[in-house]
C-alpha cells in the first residue's frame, strides 16, 4: 500500500471516521448524534444509587444522542450543560434541580463557579434540602482523562463527606466506574460511544 493511502486511513482513524454513520448525497457525514451502548454494568449494591445511576445513564443517552458528535473541551460543556438541564428538569428524587452542577468549598454550599470551589456533576441526598447527607457523586467524562485519585479525593472534600460515598464516574468512552471506599477504580460497566 502507497505512503498516501496509509495517511489517508490514518486520518480517517483520527477523525473518528465510522463507514456506518449516515450520510447524504454529497457523501458528508448529515447528523443525528452519536449513540451509547452499555455493554457491562455492575452494581455499587446500594439499590437507590444504582437506580440514579441507571436514571441519569438514560438521561445521558438521550443528550448524547440529540448533539453532534464531537470531542474536546466545547463537546464538554455541551454536554455537561445538556446533561444539567434536562437533569433539572425531571428534578429527580434526592437529586432535584439543585444536586446537579453544585460547588462546595469544605463541605458547604457556594456560589456556582466560586474561585476555589470544587464542583461536582450531580448528586444524590437522603431528602431533598441541602442538609440532607449526601449518598452518592456522579461526575461525567468525555475526553480523554478519567478521574484521578486527587479529584476524587477532593470532590469529598468539597462536599464535605467520607470515602464511603461512592464516586460514580460515568465515561463516555471508558464506561461506569465506582470509586468507593479506596481509590482504585472498580469497572462497573462499559459504554461505547
Amino acid at each position: 500500500m502507497s505512503l498516501a493511502f496509509v495517511a489517508l486511513e490514518l486520518l480517517d482513524i483520527k477523525a473518528g471516521f465510522r463507514p456506518d454513520q449516515p450520510r447524504g448525497c454529497d457523501g458528508r457525514w448529515c447528523g443525528e448524534g452519536g449513540s451509547l451502548t452499555v455493554v457491562r454494568k455492575d452494581r455499587t449494591g446500594d439499590p437507590r444509587v444504582d437506580a440514579q445511576t441507571d436514571d441519569i445513564l438514560d438521561v445521558l443517552k438521550d443528550v448524547v444522542e440529540s448533539t453532534e458528535p464531537g470531542e474536546g473541551v466545547l463537546y464538554g460543556i455541551q454536554i455537561h450543560t445538556k446533561l444539567a438541564a434536562r437533569l433539572r428538569e425531571l428534578d429527580l428524587p434526592g437529586i432535584g434541580r439543585h444536586g446537579v452542577e453544585q460547588s462546595f468549598v469544605a463541605g458547604d454550599i457556594v456560589r456556582h463557579g466560586l474561585s476555589g470551589s470544587i464542583r461536582t456533576d450531580v448528586l444524590l441526598r437522603d431528602g431533598r434540602t441541602s442538609a440532607a447527607p449526601i449518598r452518592a457523586i456522579w461526575d461525567i467524562k468525555t475526553g480523554e482523562k478519567g478521574l484521578s485519585p486527587r479529584r476524587i479525593r477532593a470532590l469529598r472534600a468539597g462536599a464535605g463527606v467520607d470515602d464511603s460515598v461512592p464516586v460514580i464516574e460515568i465515561h463516555l468512552l471508558r464506561g461506569i466506574s465506582v470509586k468507593s471506599r479506596i481509590s482504585v477504580a472498580v469497572r462497573t460497566g462499559v459504554v461505547v460511544a
